[in-house]
């Protein structure tokens, strides 16, 4: 069984958070992610998180725009 609310998509603009929204079902968020992605795909600064709380943590499942790769130091 999945836990009540395991899913949390945060929408921010221009670094500010304007939604948060939390499912239990992954289809339902995936589809919310992807309709906001949709919606604010123009705006240069909105930003997706979508994470899954499992175990008492917090872990990524999508993100939008995708961050570019970190530079290597070396």
């Amino acid at each position: 069984m999945t836990p009540p609310d395991r899913y949390h998509l945060t929408l921010a603009i221009d670094g500010r958070t304007i939604l948060r929204g939390w499912w239990d079902n992954a289809g339902t968020a995936d589809g919310k992610f992807d309709g906001f992605r949709d919606e604010h795909e123009a705006h240069a600064g909105a930003h997706l998180l979508l994470t899954e709380w499992d175990a008492g943590r917090e872990w990524p499942l999508r993100e939008w725009p995708t961050p570019a790769p970190a530079e290597d130091a070396g």
